[in-house]
């Protein structure tokens, strides 16, 4: 009879480790997924703050590609305006020494 208690002591100490190890494995299965989550969602906030900060450079360095271009045109248009000019005026020289 004692051999007979001393197993189904031993056979329930197995039994509730085995139990209580279960159970610390979801836990622990359960926090990881719930850290996998959080992970998740930091990374997702991470890239659309860095897709809207990539957006803004973009946008600023288009407007500063404008903004060049259209000084260069303006500078251009001038610089036409005084060629055109200088060749009325040659020309209209030319024409006074004939």
């Amino acid at each position: 009879m004692n051999t007979f208690l001393r197993a189904l002591l031993v056979s329930l100490v197995a039994a509730t480790l085995t139990v209580a190890c279960s159970k610390k494995t979801e836990e622990a299965a359960e926090a990881a997924k719930s850290e996998m989550g959080q992970a998740a969602e930091a990374t997702k906030d991470a890239a659309a703050s860095a897709a809207t900060d990539a957006k803004g450079a973009v946008t600023e360095a288009a407007k500063d590609a404008a903004a060049a271009t259209s000084a260069a045109a303006t500078e251009a248009k001038d610089k036409a305006v005084d060629a055109v000019q200088a060749a009325k005026d040659a020309a209209a020289a030319e024409a006074a020494k004939k």
